[in-house]
C-alpha cells in the first residue's frame, strides 16, 4: 500500500496526511471512471503479459500530473486506507463524484454495474443483494453484508422480506465499495458472498460549503417525477462541525391497478392438474368489463435526513456521531399481474396494497490514533418498521375453493432493531508487517406480525376460533404472531424464550499480513464468531391445519458458532502490477420456520389429499413441523489480477473463484402454497469476473464490467424435493455493463458531457408456485450535460428502449403461493427528464 500511496502523492494525486482515514475527505481528484469491472479471459496469464509489457522494475515510473489519468480512489476494505489497485481482493470501488455525474441514486442501480451481483427486489426498501451465485432467497440472515460507514444494517429477521435492506440515498456519498467473495474475517457472518459498503463525507473543519441537486421526470405509463436534495457542511468552531443532508423526493408509478365489475371477475379453470386441489389456469381478466382503472398504483414518497457531527480536538482523537431518519410511503408494490402481463394488477375488489417502511439510525464512531496503532469504536442502534399490505382474495378463492370471491387483504408488521458494537485496533505505518484485530457484538430483535380476515368468512366458513381468551374476529381466515408482544394465544408457547425473536451475535477477529520480500505479502485471517437465535410463534384461523378450532403455537431455540480463515497471497511484480490468490470461508447463522400449517391426526385420517401441506397430498409435503434448520457455510476459492498500464491510462482486472457451499439454505415450496427454509444439500458457485476502464483520449472513456456465473445444487438433501444439478435461485447466468464517458471544452469555461450506459442482466430462475425462468434484459441510460464552474446541468433519458423487464417474481405474496397467477416485478418504464446540481 505504502508504494502505491506514495506513487499518488508523486502524481499530485493525493496529498500530505490524506491517509489518516475517511475522516480527511480521502478521494482522489481527477474525473472519471470506475476501478474493477469483470469478464472472463485468462485472468492470470493476462496479468503476467501486463506484468512484463507495462513494466519491469518492482517501482513503475511515476506518470505526470495530468488530466488524462484515470481516477484513483482510496478504500478502507481491509479496515485501514488502500487505493482498489493495492488492495488484493476482488473488489470495485465508485466515487461520490462519479455517481452524482452518473446519476446513480440507489444501491440497486449501482448494483447494475458491478459484476457478479444480483438483486431481489419488489421496490424501494423491499431489495435483496446477492453475489457470486450466495442467494439469500432461503433462511433469515442476508449473504451480504451492508453497512452505511461502520455501521452493519444487514439485519436477520424471520419476516418474509427480512433480508432486504434499507434503500439509502447516495447524495452526498464519498465513495462506494463492493467486496466480493467472503469478507467474514473483517465483517463478520453476514457476508460470506461479499460486503457493500457506503462512505459517506464527513464534516469538514473550519469550512462552509453546500451542494443543491434538484430533478424533475417524465415516466411513460405514468407522470411527473420530481425531488431534491440539499447538503450543508457548517462549522461550528475549530473543533466541531455539523453536516446536513437531506433529500426528498416522488415517483409517479407505472404499474395499473385494475378493479373488475362486481360480479364479473372470471373464476379460475382446469381443476387439479397442477395440484390435488387447486385450480390451476386462471381467467381471462384482461377481457372483463373494468369498474376502476387506479393509474400509478405503485407512486412512492421518500425523504430521508442525515446529520453527523464531528468533535476533533486534536490530531489524535476524533469522535463522529450520525442521526439518520428514512421514510418510504408507497401506495403499492411495483409488481403486475401474469397473466396477462401488462403493467397491470387485476383484482375482484377494489383492494389497496400500501407499503410503509421508517427507519432510524444513531451512531457514535471514536478513533484515537497512538502513533503505531490506531484505535476505532462503533456503537450503533437502529430501529425499522415495515407495515404493507396484499390483496388476498384469489388466493383465498382457489385455496377453499369458494363459488364466491369474497374481499380479503393480508396485513404484515415487520420490526426489527439491532443493537451492535465494534471494537478494533489498527496498526498505521508503511512497515513490512500489519495487522488488525477486534471483538464484535449485535444484540437484533424483530418481530413479524401478521393478519387476513374479511367480515364475509363469518358466513361462508363459520367464525368460532377462541383467540387471546376471547372470541373470534370475524372472519378470522389467518393470524400470526411470530416474536410479537401478544404471541402466546391459549398459553400455548414457552414464555422462558422471551418475547421477541432475538438473535445475539459474539466474535473476534484478526487480520495480519507480511510483506515477505519487496514484491510477495501474505495475509492471514481469522474470525470466530458465537450466536444464539429464539424464535416464538402461533397461527390461528381457518388457514391453519386445525382449522378454525384451535391455535397452534410453536417455540424454537438453536445456537452455534464457526471459525473463519482467510489465506492471501499477493505477488506484486511491478507497481502497475498485481497477481493474488486467496482460500477463505463464511458462514451464517441457523434459523427459525414459521410454522406451517399441519393438519391433526383427525383430519389427515379423515381427508389424506384435504391438507396437502402434510403427508400424501401434493408433490412437495412435510411430515412434521420443520421449526428450525442450521447455519450454511462456504469454502472460497479465488485467483486474480490487477493490472494498469505506466501511464495510468487503463486497468484491466479479473479474476476466476471457486465456491463449495455447504449445507444450503433454500426456500422450499409446498404443494399448498407455504415456504418453508431447509438446508437442502450442497452446491457450488463458480466463474469469471472482468472490469475494464480505459481512457482512449484526452476526455474519452470506456468501461466494461461482465460475469458468468455457474450455480447448482450437486448433493440435494432428501426432503428438499431438489433434484440433482437445480440451478440455484435468484443468480443470473451472465452480467454485463458498458459504458462511454465524453466529455469536452465548448467556449470559455462551458464543458460539455455525454454518457450511455448499457446494463445486461442474464436469464434467472425464481421460484413462486414452481420454479420459472425469467427471461435476460438490458436497460440503456443516457445523459447529456453542460458545466461551469460550481454547477452542472443535465437532460436525462432512461431506460430509453422501454424494456418491459421481469426482475423478480412472487417476492411479495406473504401467504400462500398460487398456481393461478404470478406477480412480477417490473423496472420503470422510459423515463426522460432534467438533473441540476449546484455548489456553493
Amino acid at each position: 500500500m505504502g508504494d502505491d500511496m506514495n506513487l499518488l502523492r508523486g502524481a499530485g494525486l493525493l496529498e500530505d496526511g490524506q491517509n489518516k482515514g475517511h475522516d480527511a475527505g480521502l478521494r482522489v481528484p481527477k474525473q472519471s471512471s470506475r476501478q474493477s469491472i469483470s469478464l472472463a479471459l485468462r485472468p492470470i496469464s493476462f496479468a503476467i503479459f501486463c506484468g512484463v509489457g507495462w513494466g519491469s522494475t518492482s517501482v513503475a515510473a511515476e506518470p505526470p500530473p495530468s488530466a488524462d489519468l484515470l481516477e484513483e480512489i482510496v478504500v478502507t476494505a481491509e479496515k485501514r486506507d488502500s487505493t482498489v489497485q493495492a488492495t488484493p481482493i476482488s473488489m470495485s470501488a465508485f466515487s461520490g463524484q462519479e455517481l452524482q455525474a452518473a446519476g446513480i441514486t440507489t444501491v440497486e442501480e449501482l448494483a447494475l454495474a458491478v459484476p457478479g451481483v444480483s438483486t431481489r427486489t419488489a421496490g424501494p426498501g423491499q431489495t435483496e443483494y446477492e453475489m457470486r451465485g450466495l442467494t439469500s432467497s432461503g433462511g433469515a440472515a442476508a449473504t451480504v453484508g451492508f453497512y452505511l460507514d461502520e455501521t452493519p444494517l444487514s439485519a436477520s429477521a424471520v419476516a418474509l422480506n427480512g433480508r432486504t435492506v434499507i434503500d439509502p440515498e447516495l447524495f452526498d456519498l464519498n465513495h462506494a465499495e463492493v467486496l466480493r467473495g467472503p469478507q467474514g474475517t473483517l465483517y463478520g457472518a453476514g457476508s460470506m458472498g461479499g460486503t457493500i459498503k457506503l462512505v459517506t463525507n464527513p464534516p469538514k473543519l473550519g469550512k462552509f460549503e453546500g451542494a443543491v441537486d434538484l430533478n424533475g421526470s417524465d415516466t411513460t405509463g405514468g407522470s411527473l417525477n420530481g425531488g431534491g436534495s440539499l447538503m450543508l457542511n457548517l462549522p461550528i468552531s475549530e473543533m466541531a462541525a455539523l453536516r446536513s443532508v437531506t433529500t426528498e423526493k416522488y415517483v409517479s408509478g407505472w404499474i395499473d391497478r385494475i378493479v373488475i365489475k362486481p360480479g364479473d371477475f372470471p373464476y379460475p379453470t382446469n381443476f387439479g392438474s397442477c395440484g390435488p386441489s387447486y385450480h390451476c389456469t386462471r381467467g381471462d381478466v384482461q377481457n372483463a368489463p373494468v369498474q376502476q382503472d387506479i393509474k400509478g398504483s405503485n407512486s412512492m414518497k421518500f425523504f430521508s435526513n442525515r446529520e453527523v457531527l464531528l468533535i476533533k480536538p486534536n490530531d489524535q482523537f476524533s469522535a463522529t456521531a450520525t442521526f439518520m431518519y428514512q421514510r418510504i410511503d408507497a401506495a403499492g408494490f411495483n409488481t403486475y399481474s401474469i397473466p396477462p402481463g401488462n403493467l397491470a394488477f387485476y383484482q375482484p375488489y377494489n383492494v389497496p396494497e400500501p407499503y410503509y417502511d421508517q427507519f432510524k439510525l444513531g451512531s457514535l464512531t471514536m478513533s484515537y490514533d497512538f502513533g503505531s496503532a490506531q484505535l476505532t469504536s462503533n456503537t450503533s442502534y437502529w430501529q425499522r418498521d415495515v407495515i404493507q399490505t396484499q390483496d388476498s382474495t384469489e388466493a383465498l378463492e382457489n385455496i377453499f375453493n369458494l363459488t364466491q370471491f369474497l374481499a380479503t387483504a393480508w396485513f404484515e408488521n415487520d420490526q426489527t432493531s439491532q443493537a451492535s458494537e465494534e471494537l478494533r485496533l489498527t496498526s498505521t505505518g508503511d512497515g513490512p508487517f500489519q495487522w488488525v484485530g477486534g471483538v464484535y457484538y449485535a444484540d437484533l430483535h424483530s418481530a413479524y406480525l401478521g393478519n387476513e380476515r374479511s367480515p364475509a368468512y363469518a358466513t361462508a366458513l363459520g367464525c368460532n376460533l377462541p383467540y387471546s381468551g376471547g372470541s373470534c374476529p370475524p372472519g378470522q381466515t389467518y393470524n400470526i404472531n411470530n416474536g410479537g408482544a401478544a404471541a402466546n394465544p391459549q398459553g400455548v408457547i414457552d414464555q422462558a424464550i422471551g418475547p421477541f425473536n432475538v438473535l445475539k451475535q459474539y466474535a473476534a477477529f484478526g487480520e495480519a499480513s507480511y510483506r515477505l520480500t519487496s514484491a510477495l505479502k501474505l495475509t492471514a485471517g481469522l474470525r470466530y464468531f458465537d450466536y444464539t437465535s429464539a424464535n416464538i410463534s402461533a397461527i390461528c384461523g381457518v388457514g391453519t391445519g386445525t382449522g378454525n378450532a384451535s391455535c397452534q403455537g410453536s417455540s424454537a431455540k438453536t445456537n452455534g458458532n464457526n471459525i473463519l480463515p482467510k489465506l492471501n497471497l499477493s505477488y506484486t511484480p511491478t507497481g502497475d502490477t498485481t497477481l493474488y490468490g486467496t482460500v477463505s470461508k463464511g458462514s451464517r447463522p441457523g434459523g427459525d420456520n414459521l410454522l406451517i400449517p399441519l393438519p391433526t391426526a383427525a383430519q389427515l385420517a379423515a381427508n389424506p389429499n384435504a391438507y396437502n401441506c402434510g403427508p400424501g397430498s401434493g408433490p412437495v409435503y412435510v411430515t412434521s413441523q420443520p421449526y428450525s434448520y442450521g447455519p450454511d457455510s462456504v469454502w472460497s476459492f479465488e485467483l486474480g489480477e490487477k493490472a494498469r498500464s505506466s501511464d495510468r491510462r487503463f486497468t484491466f482486472n479479473s479474476d476466476v473463484y471457486y465456491v463449495k457451499w455447504e449445507d444450503i439454505q433454500q426456500v422450499i415450496a409446498l404443494s399448498c402454497g407455504y415456504p418453508y427454509t431447509a438446508n437442502a444439500g450442497t452446491g457450488r458457485t463458480y466463474g469469471p469476473e472482468v472490469e475494464m476502464s480505459a481512457r482512449i483520449a484526452t476526455g474519452l472513456d470506456v468501461s466494461f464490467a461482465g460475469a458468468y456465473t455457474v450455480a447448482t445444487i450437486y448433493a440435494p438433501t432428501p426432503q428438499s424435493g431438489i433434484t440433482a444439478g437445480t440451478r440455484i435461485t435468484n443468480v443470473p447466468k451472465y452480467t454485463g455493463s458498458v459504458t462511454l464517458d465524453y466529455g469536452w471544452a465548448l467556449s470559455g469555461d462551458i464543458k460539455g458531457s455525454f454518457r450511455i450506459a448499457d446494463s445486461l442482466v442474464g436469464p434467472v430462475q425464481d421460484v413462486a408456485y414452481v420454479r420459472e425462468t425469467l427471461p435476460a434484459y438490458n436497460l440503456v441510460n443516457v445523459r447529456l450535460g453542460l458545466a461551469k464552474d460550481t454547477w452542472n446541468a443535465y437532460l436525462v433519458g432512461n431506460n430509453l428502449t422501454n424494456k418491459h423487464a421481469e426482475l423478480t417474481i412472487n417476492d411479495t405474496t406473504f401467504a400462500w403461493q398460487q398456481p393461478t397467477f404470478l406477480r412480477a416485478t417490473s423496472n420503470q418504464p422510459r423515463t426522460i427528464g432534467f438533473d441540476v446540481q449546484y455548489k456553493f
